[in-house]
């Protein structure tokens, strides 16, 4: 984003990006509604505003208790750590007060369903196990809270969608402007980024929401929706044949690989999608000139009519889209690195990104372009 913004990447012509639409999933709904949270300030003030944020608030550094989105309840290190004593000599004896309330109270409930529960003594042990039991959200709770101006999103011009997953029936649920009011807040970005099996689900209007990526990893359709022409993918994974398979994989490093292939298959049936679009409006076109055409151009005329037809008659014509991906050229991490928010490691992540961006070639990251 910083490249984009900043002019620096040929995907934009070497031109300063202002986007006029933002989505986002996972961290990249944190992202997205911070800078859309800024209404009034120009693309590249925000994202170096973001980055110090990221830098600073988000990472964990020697100075700080831990970083800015997570917690791990039940963690003696923390609790004896110097830093955290430093800034609130209060806080470690509240943690512990807090952590051994709420794991009595989620001992209880796993205990009577365990006991209650049918099923054989092995399913039930299961049950007895959730590892998101250990991690706290609320350090990200808090950031969010203080960094993102929920007024500034509803009262800003650039259009802005977040995508979050209904853990109880699978729907994608999208958050716009106008949605983030006080009924939701900004539990809809902690919702977004909410990995399963790893952080707690959130609840929002009495629905439990995880992140986004389950149902949808790369918001391209909600982007296209909103009236985007030329948008700009950004990726956290390279292609799933560039991360090595793992010679003694554990669990994380399984779960891991599972979900790049998964995000990377949801991400190119949506490219796919705006090919067969691109490739029906040309035929469309020659149609309306007079040219000759072949059986394979019926076959896209055909494909694609149905749904022109519908977007016109709903007064928002198809037209044709320019795609620009943005992927990582190596592996950014294994499973654990998810997790990992040392400030080095950011910063690394950091310069990655814009030297992607500044070296980006659409032949080789397969960019959908309008000829």
């Amino acid at each position: 984003m910083k490249a984009l913004f900043a002019g620096k990447s040929p995907g934009t012509g070497h031109t300063p990006l202002e986007p006029s639409v933002l989505t986002g999933t996972s961290i990249g709904a944190f992202n997205a509604a911070f800078v859309v949270s800024q209404p009034g300030r120009p693309s590249l003030s925000t994202i170096e505003q973001l980055e110090k944020l990221w830098l600073t608030q988000l990472a964990d550094t020697p100075e700080s208790c831990g970083n800015g989105v997570y917690r791990i309840r039940g963690n003696p290190v923390t609790y004896l750590d110097p830093r955290c004593f430093a800034k609130n000599p209060a806080r470690p004896f509240i943690e512990v007060a807090g952590d051994t309330a709420f794991f009595a109270q989620d001992l209880f409930k796993r205990g009577v369903k365990f006991f209650v529960s049918p099923g054989d003594l092995a399913e039930r042990a299961v049950d007895l196990v959730d590892i998101s039991a250990f991690f706290s959200l609320e350090p990200f709770k808090q950031l969010i809270s203080r960094e993102v101006s929920l007024e500034g999103i509803r009262n800003s011009s650039t259009k802005l969608d977040i995508a979050a997953t209904n853990w109880r029936t699978g729907a994608l649920r999208l958050f716009r402007n106008h949605d983030l009011v006080d009924e939701v807040s900004d539990e809809a970005i902690l919702a977004s980024t909410a990995l399963p099996g790893v952080f707690p689900p959130v609840e929002l209007e009495g629905q439990p929401y995880v992140d986004g990526g389950v149902a949808m990893n790369t918001p391209l359709l909600p982007a296209i929706r909103a009236g985007a022409e030329t948008i700009y993918v950004i990726y956290l994974v390279p292609e799933p044949g560039d991360v090595p398979v793992e010679q003694l994989p554990d669990t994380l490093d399984t779960i891991y690989r599972q979900q790049i292939i998964e995000w990377d298959l949801k991400t190119n049936e949506d490219i796919a999608t705006v090919r067969w679009i691109n490739l029906g409006l040309e035929v469309i076109e020659r149609a309306a000139r007079g040219e000759y055409l072949s059986d394979g151009d019926l076959r896209d005329f055909i494909r694609v009519a149905g749904v022109v037809e519908e977007r016109y008659r709903q007064g928002k014509p198809y037209k044709k889209l320019t795609v620009h991906n943005y992927r990582p050229w190596h592996e950014t991490g294994q499973a654990l690195k998810l997790l990992n928010f040392k400030r080095e490691n950011i910063i690394a992540l950091i310069e990655r990104g814009f030297e992607d961006a500044v070296k980006h070639d659409c032949v080789a990251n397969d960019c959908v372009l309008v000829v």
